[in-house]
C-alpha cells in the first residue's frame, strides 16, 4: 500500500512504499544501446548516449564500457533478455511509447509491455541489470497517472535498481542524451542527472508546450527504491529484495 506522498518545491513529487539495505561494489560493468526501428532520431538518441562510453571510462570503483549496440526486438527486452539488457549494468533505450510501453519495430508495429517482461537483475533468471533508461513518450508511467503505480513494475523489478524515462509526451534529438552520460561520467545520481539533464535541455527553449500540456521535452519520472535511491554509477547499494516493497518514485510536475 501507498504509505505516503507529498509533492516538493523542487518540481518533483516522491511516493514511498517500504524500506531495504544497502552495499557497493566494484569491477567492469557493461552498457548496451538499443534502438526502435523508426525514425532515425531515435539511432541519434542512443548514439549520443553510448559514444561516450566507447571506451572503458572509470568511474568511482567501477569502469564502464559500451558493449552492445542493437536495432531492438522484442527478444532483446524478453525471450534473450539474459543475452542482451539483462546482460549489461545500464541499458539505454530509445523509441515511441506509451504507458509502460516501448515500441521497438514501427513497421512491423513491435514491441515490448513493461507489465509483462521478465525479472530484469541479479536475483532472478541469471540476470545483471541495474539500470535502465528508456527516452520514450510515456513509457515509465507513475503516480500522476495510476494510483497503484507500484504493481505494474512488480515483475521486472527483481534485482533492477532503477527505471528512468518520462511519464509524459516527449521531444527527443536534443542535447539530452550527452548530457546525462557526461553527468553519470561524473559520477552524478542515476535518476539525479537524468532529471537535470532533462531542465537543463529545458532552459534552452523559451517555454513551448506539448499536446499534452507537458512543458518542453517533457516531464521526467523515475521508478527505485529506498536502497538504491541514491546509486551512482561508481558506486550503488545492493540488489533490493525485488517486488514493490521498499519501492519508491520521483517525477516532474
Amino acid at each position: 500500500m501507498l504509505v505516503n506522498q507529498k509533492k516538493l518545491v523542487t518540481g518533483l513529487c516522491l511516493a514511498t512504499l517500504t524500506l531495504a539495505s544497502a552495499a557497493s561494489y566494484a569491477g567492469d560493468r557493461e552498457i548496451g544501446g538499443y534502438v526502435d526501428k523508426a525514425e532515425s532520431r531515435f539511432v541519434r538518441n542512443v548514439w549520443n548516449f553510448i559514444k561516450n562510453f566507447q571506451g572503458w571510462q572509470n568511474i568511482g570503483s567501477h569502469r564502464y564500457k559500451e558493449t552492445q549496440y542493437y536495432y531492438n526486438k522484442p527478444f532483446v527486452m524478453d525471450s534473450s533478455h539474459q543475452f542482451y539488457v539483462d546482460k549489461m549494468d545500464l541499458a539505454y533505450i530509445a523509441g515511441h511509447g506509451s504507458d509502460y510501453y516501448i515500441e521497438t519495430d514501427q513497421s512491423l508495429g513491435e514491441g515490448v509491455d513493461l507489465r509483462t517482461v521478465p525479472a530484469y537483475g541479479d536475483l532472478a533468471n541469471n540476470g545483471d541489470l541495474e539500470f535502465m533508461i528508456i527516452e520514450s513518450c510515456y513509457t515509465v508511467t507513475t503516480a500522476p497517472e495510476h494510483a497503484d503505480w507500484w504493481s505494474p513494475y512488480s515483475n521486472m523489478f527483481q534485482g533492477l535498481h532503477q527505471l528512468v524515462g518520462f511519464h509524459t509526451l516527449s521531444n527527443s534529438d536534443n542535447g539530452i542524451p550527452n548530457n546525462y552520460a557526461n553527468k553519470l561520467k561524473a559520477n552524478g545520481g542515476v535518476w539525479q542527472s537524468w532529471f537535470d539533464a532533462v531542465n537543463e535541455e529545458r532552459y534552452w527553449i523559451f517555454n513551448p508546450t506539448n499536446d499534452d500540456g507537458s512543458p518542453y521535452p517533457g516531464l521526467a519520472s523515475a521508478i527505485m527504491y529506498t536502497s538504491t535511491e541514491n546509486d551512482r554509477l561508481g558506486a550503488y547499494a545492493a540488489d533490493p529484495a525485488g517486488g514493490t516493497a521498499g519501492m519508491k518514485t520521483w517525477w516532474q510536475y
